[in-house]
């Protein structure tokens, strides 16, 4: 099927998706404690937080009301934070999910994964893994706010690549200003250690990284990065993509990823945070809650609620309201929605000038 069909026929499919408002992906804000203290951090996280880590009964209770309702191969856990190895008793946590038949998964900066550690996720029935590493030494270590943070998180991904106990394992990338020109580089540094799949993504101008623009690519560095990408999905020898940021108009979209532009959260994703509000993914405004798993249940929750993300035709106001390219961005990334503006935070073909490209 070629691309201009897809387009054609993906506003059908996109709606019949949010009317079946199948879960899919399950993330879980496990904790807030984080080893690191990362400049672009969207929950702030820290070593030491108030806030209570979301209990593991509380996780196991609402895994097995979704048992109740669907099938939990379908479902995939997505233990989040925070640094999920912040967590006390991780692994027989994720033990406890596999028993109840859910293929779950990590997002972990990499820091303190040692041989012993890997080891037990694999007798855990860790699924999938997905490790972070942003730019070479100097600016990984920056962004990251400790030294020798690139040393681990490189460690973690040659533990990881070496073992392959996992059906899948990626590793993503917060593209800025310092580390933009280091792309090939990092690269080939990850292809010769045998990642199989590489995502990029940018950051948003969200939780730190609000108050800290020099965080975020200029118009030219947003081109120059959606060109880096074409250019190495040439080559082929690792999966390469932009993970989901926003809509990249006509001409990129399909060309820098692998699918047209889709914000499935609260449509096929939903979230439950920290303190146990029922959400979509972790970084969206958490005045979206729809729920409380301490008070609610996430089954019903999530059948008889998530209006606001599976319709979005109030989102389009404003400069969304006349734009031609209405039909397959719909207000753009959902976490990205400025709620007290009425905007999107940033419009990527508006902004980054691919309007009317393609």
């Amino acid at each position: 099927m070629g691309p201009s069909i897809k387009r054609a026929l993906f506003p059908s499919y996109r709606r019949l998706v949010s009317r079946l408002h199948e879960l899919n992906y399950l993330f879980l804000e496990v904790t807030q404690k984080c080893n690191l203290s990362c400049l672009h951090c969207g929950s702030d996280c820290r070593k030491d937080v108030s806030v209570p880590d979301l209990s593991q009964e509380a996780i196991l209770r609402v895994l097995r009301e979704i048992r109740g309702r669907q099938r939990p191969h379908g479902v995939t856990v997505v233990l989040t934070g925070g640094e999920p190895l912040c967590y006390p008793d991780l692994f027989e946590l994720g033990a406890e999910i596999r028993r109840l038949e859910f293929p779950w998964s990590l997002v972990t900066n990499g820091y303190a994964w040692t041989e012993d550690r890997v080891r037990r996720a694999e007798q855990a029935g860790l699924n999938s893994i997905t490790v972070s590493l942003d730019g070479l030494a100097a600016e990984h270590d920056w962004l990251r706010g400790q030294k020798h943070s690139f040393k681990r998180a490189l460690r973690a991904i040659e533990l990881f690549t070496r073992e392959q106990f996992w059906q899948a394992m990626d590793v993503v990338t917060c593209v800025n200003r310092r580390n933009l020109g280091q792309l090939e580089t990092v690269y080939d540094l990850l292809q010769d250690r045998g990642v199989p799949s590489w995502r990029l993504f940018t950051i948003s101008p969200i939780g730190r990284a609000a108050k800290l623009p020099e965080l975020l690519l200029s118009p030219e560095g947003y081109r120059d990065l959606l060109e880096t990408i074409v250019e190495l999905r040439r080559r082929g020898k690792m999966a390469v993509e932009l993970s989901e940021s926003g809509y990249l108009g006509r001409r990129y979209e399909l060309c820098a990823r692998d699918a047209l532009f889709f914000c499935r959260a609260g449509i096929t994703i939903a979230g439950i945070m920290v303190n146990g509000d029922i959400l979509a993914c972790p970084n969206i405004d958490r005045r979206f809650a729809q729920g409380n798993i301490h008070h609610d249940s996430f089954v019903e929750v999530w059948e008889k609620k998530y209006a606001q993300f599976r319709d979005r035709s109030w989102m389009r106001t404003g400069l969304c309201a006349s734009c031609s390219e209405w039909r397959f961005c719909q207000g753009n990334s959902f976490h990205l929605w400025d709620l007290d503006q009425g905007r999107p935070r940033i419009c990527h073909c508006r902004d980054f000038g691919l309007i009317g490209e393609g």
